[in-house]
């Protein structure tokens, strides 16, 4: 034992002197090899005790789009990059030293967001991270640059399970009330396989409407806000009860009554951006699903005059009864080279309507009559918004918008009038669009209004006393219509009886003759 110890000892001390010079004189390869085999696992073991700290980086995305990147048969995925950028530039660039300045999406302002190499501090429930901008390797191709996370070892479960979730809620919030606003529009010649920028072409939405300039009845309007709020704000009611998070609106009216204007009232309201599908630039369901996959949530998606767009009226329910309904659905899905009306129905409420949520749908129409009950049924076409000629509630809000006057000696006599009379609020605009904010021109304008009302009262007195002569005329001609189908029928009649006289005196001479015949043979017969 103690010959063995002495051994080893001599061994360890030799080998203390002679590794200076091995490693003075071997090849650098062979101590590489040396250290990966021997010494990496220990001193891996090591590090933690000498350096506790946890590094995560997050890339950019590979796609130029700053917000998805995308692949064949994939649904977009939200770029966390982008989303971390957003993050650090509304939290924690107040505290960095060394920033970079882009322009704004919206104003003349500018977006802070970190220097490349530099570090900031973020707190979360107390403990301490800390965020750094990496430039990409140069050298290395294919290289992006990254947002690098640095966190100690004994924080791993609250910064993977509730710090990087809250850091790209927060980061989605920034970027949805940063970016810059667009209304889109489908392109034509879509197929399944295009990309997202061939199907959408689009510009920026800078629409002026709000709810506050919109001219329609107080109630019905907050009415309106009321529900968009519950409806921005219910994601987990729409979760819990098991459907999509979508709305549908159906807006009604006769022309000029504010349709359009409503929809960009509802988009500035709520943050949105507006898709606007043109359907009669699409051959197949497939195109309208394709449409509705590059679309994305926090969105209106919008079909004006829908009555115009293709077979979607109730004219099948009138033409054959609910058979010829029924047979008309059977070819709609045995069909899918056209756009049918039961791919509409599937791309409202069917299973690619939960598609990013939070979405609203809306269809305008002037003849709401003429749509096919199964599409605005509710639970597709959740609201039913009649867009009704102007009232003086209405009337005022014009009045504030076009002439900054809350009253005026002539409101009495437009009151009046707008209770006699049918008049749309864009032809009452048009009326109040001449004011130069002076009182004479606000005079001017009111009395051009109050012609217009007369004019429009008289219209429709000619119009109803026509329908009155027409009506008159109508019933006089019915009833002469009926005096001569009643004379008619009573010389019918008449002559129907006479005709049944004479038959009947025939056929007495006819029998008394034949009595008489008979009555001679007899006294022949006896002679």
């Amino acid at each position: 034992m103690m010959g063995g110890g002495l051994l080893e000892h001599l061994r360890t001390s030799v080998w203390f002197y002679v590794a200076p010079v091995v490693a003075a004189c071997a090849p650098i390869g062979v101590l590489r090899t040396y250290f990966n085999q021997h010494l990496r696992r220990p001193l891996r073991r090591l590090l933690p005790f000498l350096d506790p700290f946890v590094t995560i980086d997050i890339t950019a995305g590979d796609s130029d789009d700053s917000y998805y990147y995308e692949s064949r048969g994939r649904a977009k995925s939200s770029d966390a990059y982008a989303e971390v950028l957003a993050y650090l530039s509304a939290a924690c660039s107040r505290g960095a030293r060394e920033l970079r300045a882009e322009g704004a999406a919206e104003g003349h302002g500018f977006v802070l967001s970190l220097r490349q190499g530099q570090e900031v501090a973020d707190e979360f429930q107390g403990v301490t991270m800390w965020w750094s901008a990496v430039a990409p390797d140069q050298q290395q191709q294919g290289a992006r640059g990254c947002c690098r996370l640095t966190f100690h070892e004994r924080h791993r479960k609250l910064v993977v399970d509730e710090y990087l979730p809250h850091v790209r809620c927060a980061g989605q919030e920034v970027t949805f009330l940063n970016r810059r606003r667009r209304l889109y529009s489908n392109k034509e010649g879509v197929s399944y396989y295009s990309s997202s920028r061939e199907v959408w072409s689009y510009i920026d939405f800078n629409h002026p409407t709000t709810f506050q300039t919109l001219a329609m009845d107080p109630a019905k309007k907050q009415m309106i806000m009321d529900d968009l709020n519950d409806f921005r704000n219910s994601k987990d009611y729409y979760r819990r009860i098991g459907k999509a998070w979508k709305r549908g609106y159906l807006l009604y009216g006769p022309p000029g009554t504010g349709k359009s204007t409503m929809i960009a009232a509802m988009a500035n309201y709520l943050n949105y951006d507006i898709y606007d599908i043109e359907l009669t630039t699409l051959s197949t369901n497939s195109d309208l699903r394709k449409l509705f996959i590059e679309t994305t949530g926090k969105s209106i998606i919008v079909i004006e005059d829908i009555d115009c767009s293709l077979d979607l009226t109730g004219n099948r329910a009138r033409k054959g009864g609910r058979r010829q309904a029924q047979a008309d659905d059977a070819h709609d899905y045995a069909d899918p080279n056209r756009l049918t009306l039961s791919g509409l129905l599937n791309f409202i409420d069917g299973l690619w309507s939960a598609h990013s949520g939070e979405r609203i749908i809306v269809f305008t129409t002037n003849y709401v009559g003429e749509l096919d009950p199964a599409l605005i049924r509710r639970g597709r076409m959740d609201m039913h918004i009649e867009m009704s000629y102007l009232k003086f509630e209405a009337l005022k809000t014009l009045a504030m918008n076009y002439l900054q006057m809350e009253t005026h000696p002539l409101f009495d006599t437009i009151k009046e009038l707008l209770d006699e009379v049918e008049i749309a609020p864009a032809d009452v605009a048009e009326c109040l669009m001449v004011s130069r904010r002076t009182d004479r021109d606000a005079q001017a304008c009111l009395d051009r209004l109050i012609g217009e009302l007369k004019m429009k009262k008289e219209e429709t007195k000619d119009i109803n006393n026509k329908k009155v002569r027409t009506n008159k005329h109508r019933k006089k001609a019915k009833t002469k219509a009926n005096a001569k189908r009643k004379a008619e029928a009573e010389k019918e009649k008449v002559e129907k009886a006479a005709s049944e006289d004479d038959n009947k005196k025939t056929n007495d001479n006819t029998e008394k003759k034949a009595t008489e015949v008979e009555e001679e043979k007899k006294v022949i017969q006896e002679d």
